[in-house]
């Protein structure tokens, strides 16, 4: 499925139940990488379209993209090499 969009699989996924995972920001920092392709059963290298897939989502009215940070996920006040972690939870709103 290389070069095609993953939002069907995230839709199908999210009707059926709410789904969560990790994601930071920013995101590529080498070393901090989001589980979304773990909980989808995907390889590793569909994480961005899945990530992509998910940020179409938070602007759409059906669905709800929650993202929560989590305290003291941050190792360094460098951004650059210690990004936020959070943790999103996809449902239909």
């Amino acid at each position: 499925m290389l070069g095609k969009s993953r939002l069907e699989d995230v839709l199908m996924l999210v009707v059926e139940r709410p789904v969560s995972f990790t994601d930071f920001e920013p995101r590529g920092v080498p070393g901090f990488m989001s589980n979304i392709a773990h909980v989808f059963g995907c390889s590793e290298n569909q994480t961005n379209r899945l990530l992509e897939a998910v940020d179409t989502l938070a602007d759409d009215h059906h669905y709800r993209v929650d993202r929560v940070s989590v305290p003291g996920a941050r190792g360094s006040s460098d951004e650059e090499t210690h990004p936020s972690k959070f943790q999103v939870t996809v449902s239909p709103a």
